[in-house]
């Protein structure tokens, strides 16, 4: 395949220059002197903003700014929640070769990507010349907001030179709106600093929209150009018009404002008020590459004929070195290289610490594992109730609509309710002990700490249990310094085995002693709905359960739970109860028929 020629770089180009359009002026290409884009070359050097409806050609419009990036051999990078940009690697026919650009993730992927590698792959973005396409198509709603949050954040912090960076869907990670989900609250701070404070290191965004009033307004009035194509609902009419209302005149706005419901598709009016430029109605050339865009045909889901081949040494080798610089840097790895290291040290010098030495050594790190643990644990338990009052507050308020709005209606008389299962009280430890009066006592190294949780959910689920499914169920967060040494504890005394799947021993049953054992069928509903308590996730359990064994689809869930299903709490409580093992499917989500044998 032969490589794409590089044009001359931005400003090289030259074209004619015509009349100066009026306002209402369909603007054709050859009429100004720009680029193949028809926009001012000045107005790609600052944040531009794309907003219309779906099928109004915003998409097109983007792709045909990033191509001319492209061409002038300019550092890009594409984020993109639909994964539909992938025609970029292939000609308008598919039968060559396109830009060679790496696509991390999705179903083109050059590189495989998951929610945790954010910061890696902003690190490749944020030096050397690296175009891409991060495609996040079909992800969770909370894996794309956990890397957006780590990309947005080392991106900001790494930063070396001139670069641009392109977010489709951009009201994905800049909502408008109330934000109850702590990890949303940061992914917004994070997108709205790279909108202000991006352009001083060097950053231009290029983002776009079909959902104008659901983008957040900071990142909004720092777009210094408006692209507007059509939309037809008043609300994303008027998120355009306070951009307008913005501008030193504000008056010519009208007319931009008046026209937007009936604009053809690819047409579009820019306005750039700092360079000067607009308000212009503009009919946008047609992007050169493949159209990923529409309805793809069977053949077309894997490479095209036409695909342009990057150098993923190069990128390998750099993100590699990323990791392994991470991992240098990481206080839990050179804790274990330094303990590996004494450990060598002793051995090789032939044995001369002593046994007693050893193990005071051993306690002493334990100790001071404790000590950490617990100040990490103190720092989670803040984040937890720093969530539970945001969630308190919204259901006082959704409580004092429902009651207001209550004391209006006339009294109906309602066919009785089916009968639910009621909720089964939680067990305190002393219950917990009283149940198994004649059980053994067990070791008292265990005590009533987190080490006990995790022995009794491993006893309480012989079959195993993985880090995250212990963690949820013993309370303890999977990836905190204190579940580690709990972890590292029961290994060293032989009470738990395995890898992937953690199973309790005999010998961590005999140090456990007495503990409640799972009850079985409609009880065990009882005993998880009691669990989760008050929460969303009970009340989403006890509606599935009342449904089964019919499934229901996430938009009826969330409807019947009374929480919205494209809501960040939603997929929370969905991990939750999918960690603990009490729902089952996907797009149709079932309640777990254990819930209802016996």
């Amino acid at each position: 395949m032969g490589k794409r020629r590089r044009p001359a770089r931005l400003g090289e180009r030259r074209h004619r220059q015509a009349r100066e359009p009026r306002a209402g002026d369909v603007v054709k290409r050859e009429e100004l002197p720009m680029t193949k884009t028809i926009i001012p070359e000045a107005a790609l050097q600052q944040h531009v903003l794309v907003l219309g409806k779906t099928r109004s050609g915003k998409s097109s419009t983007m792709r045909g700014l990033v191509e001319n990036l492209l061409d002038a051999g300019e550092p890009v990078a594409v984020v993109d929640p639909k994964g539909d940009w992938w025609g970029l690697k292939s000609s308008a026919d598919g039968k060559s070769a396109g830009y060679p650009v790496v696509i991390f993730g999705g179903s083109h992927a050059d590189v495989p990507l998951n929610a945790h590698a954010g910061a890696h792959v902003a690190e490749l973005v944020a030096t050397g010349n690296r175009p891409c396409i991060i495609d996040l198509g079909g992800w969770m709603v909370s894996d794309r907001t956990r890397f957006f949050i780590d990309f947005a954040s080392t991106l900001f912090r790494t930063l070396r030179g001139r670069r641009w960076l392109v977010l489709d869907e951009v009201h994905n990670f800049v909502p408008q709106g109330k934000i109850l989900d702590p990890d949303a609250g940061k992914m917004l701070h994070w997108g709205n600093r790279l909108a202000s404070e991006g352009l001083g290191k060097g950053l231009r965004l290029i983002a776009a929209s079909q959902r104008p009033q659901k983008v957040h307004k900071d990142f909004v009035t720092s777009a210094e150009t408006l692209i507007a194509m059509r939309v037809i609902h008043p609300l994303d009419r008027n998120a355009i018009k306070e951009w307008i209302d913005g501008c030193p005149d504000a008056e010519r706005g009208k007319e931009v404002l008046a026209t937007l419901a009936s604009m053809p598709r690819g047409e579009g009016w820019v306005w750039s008020p700092e360079i000067g430029f607009g308000p212009k109605r503009v009919a946008f050339p047609k992007f050169s590459t493949y159209d990923s865009f529409k309805e793809q045909p069977a053949e077309a889901h894997g490479k095209l004929k036409g695909w342009a081949e990057v150098d993923l040494a190069e990128v390998t080798e750099k993100l590699a070195s990323v990791v392994k610089e991470a991992e240098a840097n990481d206080p839990k790895l050179l804790r274990a290289e330094i303990a590996r290291l004494k450990t060598q040290a002793a051995r090789s010098a032939g044995n001369e610490i002593s046994a007693d030495a050893l193990a005071r050594e051993r306690a002493s790190a334990e100790q001071r594992g404790y000590a950490r643990g617990q100040v990490e644990a103190y720092g989670e338990h803040a984040e937890h109730m720093k969530t539970a009052l945001q969630y308190l507050k919204g259901a006082v308020q959704v409580i004092t609509h429902c009651l207001s709005a209550s004391a209006k209606l006339v009294d109906i008389p309602l066919a009785p309710p089916a009968p639910r299962v009621q909720p089964a009280p939680r067990a305190s430890a002393t219950s917990a002990e009283h149940h198994h009066a004649r059980a053994p006592a067990g070791d008292p190294q265990i005590g009533n700490s987190g080490l006990r949780r995790m022995l009794i959910a491993l006893a309480q689920r012989p079959q195993g249990l993985n880090r995250r499914q212990l963690g949820v169920r013993a309370t303890l967060s999977s990836r905190s310094g204190t579940f580690d040494t709990y972890l590292s504890k029961a290994r060293t005394n032989g009470w738990i085995e395995g890898t992937g799947d953690l199973r309790i021993t005999e010998a961590g049953l005999k140090a456990l002693g007495g503990y409640t054992p799972l009850p079985a069928g409609r009880e065990l509903l009882a005993h998880w709905l009691g669990e989760l308590g008050s929460s969303g996730a009970a009340r989403m359990l006890q509606v599935l359960a009342d449904a089964y064994p019919k499934a229901l689809s996430r938009e009826d869930l969330g409807a019947a739970a009374n929480l919205s299903d494209r809501s960040g709490t939603f997929d929370t409580y969905l991990s939750r109860l999918r960690t603990l093992e009490l729902i089952t499917g996907r797009g149709e989500i079932r309640a777990s028929e254990e819930l209802f044998d016996g």
